[in-house]
């Protein structure tokens, strides 16, 4: 008798506990994809739009890149964190499964960290050799105008004159973005696809996506490589710290890069022009050899966490 009363009661409280997407029988895979087109062209057309009527150009110069910096801010705060959370809401009732927050320990977080230094370094002498690659003159001549491009735009965006400049830039850079871009892609993004698929496949196609939403095709291999591991670091630690934490530091070391005078073709302590190809393979093999290692040993330490979830 009292197993009939409580199948009824689920089955009285089950259309009320159900989200927008479940109540329309909308695919979940489905409307995150609508959700990420949705998200980019907000972003990227809206926010355009709004920069180009606020200082009449599209192009970052040190005269009004203060003004960049806000709308920078302003346009991920209001046309992908907003968005994310309103979307987040129509695909779930439970806002906490999406974004979890379980503070993870001190050596699940120092394995986290040292995995993403050795793996940032093993990108470094990724871009070295990548610029090795031979291309037809006409493909280079049409490329490398827009690398510079790039690279100056970074630039001035997060150059910082004085150690105001530099905690302003870290939090327009570093951040900001690294708390907005997890809850979008680690949070919403991820947590929707794992409805439809595996926890490892939902890490690795979020962190793809996240390469690709870069528009970056100079970087787009270290890009996915790190949205992919991000994703793992969401996945076993069952917890949006730790990929927060990772992308802030990846961003705060390109800042800190940048106030320091580092130049842009320093790879691990060896120039462009002065490094030579055994000496990067011998920097790969190593730093390769650290990330499995620590990863290895991340992944061993939270084997209790994946149990309890």
């Amino acid at each position: 008798m009292t197993e009939q009363i409580e199948n009824k009661t689920e089955t009285l409280e089950t259309p009320l506990t159900l989200s927008f997407i479940d109540r329309h029988e909308i695919h979940p895979v489905l409307f995150a994809f609508l959700s990420l087109i949705f998200i980019f062209l907000l972003y990227q057309v809206g926010g355009g739009i709004i920069t180009f009527l606020v200082i009449g150009s599209m192009s970052i110069t040190r005269e009004n890149v203060w003004t960049i910096r806000y709308l920078t801010v302003f346009g991920q705060l209001c046309f992908i964190l907003l968005p994310t959370l309103f979307l987040a809401r129509l695909t779930t009732t439970k806002m906490k499964s999406v974004f979890p927050f379980r503070i993870p320990g001190l050596l699940e977080s120092t394995l986290a960290l040292l995995a993403l230094f050795s793996l940032q370094r093993v990108f470094e002498v990724y871009i070295f050799f990548q610029k090795l690659i031979p291309m037809p003159e006409l493909v280079r001549e049409f490329l490398e105008p827009i690398r510079k491009m790039f690279l100056e735009l970074i630039k001035v965006l997060i150059r910082a004159d004085s150690p105001f400049e530099l905690f302003a830039v870290v939090f327009v850079v570093a951040i900001t973005p690294s708390i907005v871009e997890e809850l979008l892609f680690r949070g919403y993004i991820q947590k929707t696809f794992e409805r439809m698929m595996s926890p490892i496949v939902a890490a690795i196609l979020s962190g793809t996506i996240f390469g690709l939403y870069h528009i970056n095709p100079f970087e787009l291999v270290p890009l996915i490589g790190l949205g992919v591991f991000f994703g793992l670091l969401r996945f076993r630690s069952q917890s949006l710290w730790l990929p927060i934490s990772a992308h802030f530091f990846n961003n705060f070391m390109a800042v800190l890069a940048s106030y320091y005078g580092v130049q842009d073709d320093d790879l691990v302590g060896f120039s462009q022009s002065t490094a030579n190809i055994p000496t990067m393979l011998l920097i790969l093999c190593l730093f390769a050899v650290l990330f499995l290692f620590s990863f290895i040993a991340y992944l061993r330490i939270t084997q209790n966490v994946i149990k309890r979830a």
